[in-house]
């Protein structure tokens, strides 16, 4: 991993009103004020994925379950499965993916 040292300093005055705006859009983002201004400044996109909470869940629970069948196929006590609807499932949020960071964007 490099790691790149910040040397310089931007400092700069902002009423209290858009440092309380400012203090929740980078909470928001999970992200600290110097990176969220920095970021914003650089004009970085700032993707916030609270929205995928429920997909998240559900990629995770496909995940865990392909892995648990993966097992039992190398253990020899299953020999093949159909997976039309995990496909079909990861294509739907595959898709939802896509047309949440088009309206991000």
């Amino acid at each position: 991993m490099i790691v790149i040292r910040k040397s310089k300093f931007i400092g700069f005055r902002v009423t209290q009103r858009e440092f309380q705006e400012i203090d929740n859009k980078a909470k928001k983002a999970k992200l600290n004020i110097s990176q969220y201004v920095s970021l914003s400044a650089l004009d970085k996109d700032i993707l916030m994925f609270d929205d995928m909470k429920e997909m998240n869940r559900q990629l995770s629970k496909i995940g865990n379950n392909l892995n648990q069948l993966t097992m039992l196929a190398h253990q020899g006590k299953i020999k093949e499965v159909n997976l039309s609807k995990v496909s079909e499932d990861t294509s739907g949020m595959l898709e939802e993916l896509c047309e949440y960071l088009k309206g991000k964007r």
